[in-house]
């Protein structure tokens, strides 16, 4: 596990969201505990190799099929958010993503592939200082 920067409190039950939803680009995908460390769980159900990386930060590779975990954190201040960037090497692949909370401040990122004409393409994940999880 890497440790980069945010959380979810003491729920049990998970939090889906509705995946056949077209939300805007800032429509709020999820919630996580703000005051908690963030784990994220990026999951590739693409075919492609992925790249991803908090803003300013290196970047990573995630093959095909596999998940990969990091910690986040965010803050009080709207400045102490997070931005999480995933993408294909030559930024040429659509992909969409799906969101779920599960206990102890677990967000998992389904990340798939899509059509080039899918309005609903993502390729940044941005949790505000509140915990609300939005993509675009």
């Amino acid at each position: 596990m890497v440790a980069l920067g945010v959380g979810l409190s003491s729920s049990s039950i998970a939090q889906p969201f509705d995946k056949t939803s077209s939300p805007s680009d800032w429509s709020v995908q999820a919630k996580v505990d703000p005051n908690q460390l963030i784990t994220v769980r990026l999951r590739n159900k693409t075919n492609q190799t992925l790249v991803y990386a908090l803003a300013n930060d290196n970047s990573q590779r995630l093959a095909p099929g596999k998940t990969e975990e990091f910690l986040v954190r965010v803050g009080r201040q709207p400045e102490e958010t997070s931005t999480i960037l995933i993408n294909t090497p030559e930024n040429t692949y659509p992909l969409i993503y799906s969101f779920q909370v599960v206990p102890k401040n677990i967000l998992t990122v389904e990340i798939n592939s899509t059509s080039a004409d899918n309005p609903s393409q993502k390729r940044t994940i941005y949790i505000d200082e509140g915990g609300k999880v939005y993509s675009f």
